[in-house]
């Protein structure tokens, strides 16, 4: 076992670090201790004794009755829902989120005054009941909790059929089980998509249905006109909502569109300022940009202030793969299954260690092995990650092979972060320069 793949530590020392595994300051945990009951220990002896937490009885609190309580800090609808991706061989989020002092540029349009509409709940009080706590279960971001949401929320649309919020809160919460849960995108999908057409049909001005028809339309049928129609129609009836913003520059940086990806993303962060999501998207938005000196000191200041959100390490894991740096993406993977909890990326993670101890050229090998097998077994719906780690392995017959194999398939591509790294590591190969071309309809 690699020494990030660690388990974390059950107990928590300080008023600082019980804080931040909520994503809050120490003034909050000793306020929930004070009015809340927040579990912490103390060490008798002195004015200033010493306090301490431990992990679970922290989660179980958070778990019980505070579900309000944001494990990352940022409020919970901010959260992406990204297309499942595996990096190395795990089922994983890659892109997420990130970003520096954007909030005071002049050219970021002001959030709109107008408040969102307030949501209405059902008639009938139970159903009401039920599609709060669904959506209380869906902030909690964990598979247990997601799955819990998910069946709430069935039964909400069975008790109130013609409820549009309730097939928008059940289309979005399948689509988070892919990644906080257990399903995979052939599981999740063809429901989430039912589920968001239902509700875009009952309530057609619920921006919240447009939005999670957008995410479907461009993760799922890779559609991105359509994408980019629900996500405008989204912003136009719900302007002042991050999210929207959040998603829709999310789906543009992994397009290639740059600029409007940059444009979204910071006015999502002047909206949610503290977002540690947005932060980490809009420093993988830059990277995927090229900006990649910003983009690293963005996701290297994060990882410093919030070290257990591990998209910030699942990100700096691709950008050390890109820079050939194998021992740096392997550490930087075993955090993350550290983190997930997820005893097949740690598996694979021991096992490139090992590998390594070979040489780089069996490091390469197996990675090459992980990806393309998660490519055969559908987890990927496109080669882009195994052309990736290909190109990244300087493996130029393995990329061409995966480039042709990927244009049988008529495959169209994202993934902009990853493509520019490409082309930049073959610029006189016009083979694979005309490939990608194709992949990406440039």
């Amino acid at each position: 076992m690699t020494a990030g793949s660690k388990a974390l530590p059950d107990r928590i020392d300080g008023w600082k670090s019980i804080g931040a595994h909520f994503g809050r300051d120490r003034t909050t945990a000793i306020r929930w201790a004070r009015e809340r009951e927040l579990p912490v220990h103390r060490i008798p002896g002195g004015k200033n004794a010493t306090v301490y937490a431990l992990r679970h009885e922290l989660d179980r609190w958070a778990e019980s009755g505070h579900r309000d309580v944001d494990m990352s800090g940022t409020p919970r609808e901010m959260v992406l829902p990204r297309r499942r991706r595996v990096v190395a061989t795990a089922t994983l989020i890659a892109f997420a989120v990130g970003g520096a002092g954007w909030a005071a540029l002049p050219w970021i349009a002001p959030a709109a005054s107008s408040s969102p509409a307030m949501l209405v709940l059902p008639r009938d009080p139970l159903t009401a009941d039920r599609f709060l706590k669904g959506r209380d279960l869906l902030a909690d971001r964990d598979a247990a909790s997601i799955e819990g949401a998910i069946a709430v929320l069935r039964d909400v649309t069975r008790r109130d059929p013609g409820y549009g919020p309730g097939y928008a809160a059940l289309a979005e919460a399948l689509v988070l089980s892919r990644e906080f849960g257990t399903r995979d995108d052939r599981q999740a999908f063809p429901e989430a998509r039912a589920a968001a057409r239902d509700a875009l049909r009952l309530a057609p001005s619920l921006a919240s249905a447009h939005r999670v028809n957008g995410f479907i339309a461009y993760w799922w049928e890779q559609d991105f006109a359509t994408a980019r129609a629900y996500f405008d129609r989204a912003i136009a009836l719900a302007p002042a909502d991050a999210t929207g913003h959040f998603w829709y520059g999310n789906i543009l940086a992994d397009h290639g569109d740059s600029a409007d990806a940059l444009r979204h993303l910071r006015q999502a962060r002047t909206m949610q300022p503290g977002s540690v999501p947005i932060q980490t998207d809009l420093a993988w938005a830059l990277w995927s940009a090229g900006q990649d000196d910003d983009a690293v000191a963005a996701f290297n200041d994060l990882a410093q202030r919030h070290p257990d959100f591990a998209v910030i390490h699942d990100c700096l894991a691709i950008i050390r793969l890109a820079e050939g740096d194998y021992a740096g993406y392997i550490q930087g993977q075993a955090r993350v299954a550290a983190l997930r909890q997820s005893d097949t990326l740690l598996k694979r993670t021991d096992a490139l260690a090992r590998a390594s101890t070979d040489g780089l050229g069996r490091t390469g090998e197996m990675l090459l092995q992980f990806a393309r097998a998660d490519r055969a077994s559908g987890e990927h719906r496109t080669a882009a990650w195994a052309a990736f780690v290909a190109s990244s392995t300087h493996d130029e017959r393995s990329l061409l092979t995966i480039l042709g194999e990927a244009e049988a398939r008529h495959e169209r591509w994202g993934d902009a972060g990853l493509v520019r790294r490409i082309r930049n590591r073959w610029p006189d190969e016009t083979h694979i320069q005309a490939a990608l071309n194709r992949l990406t309809g440039s």
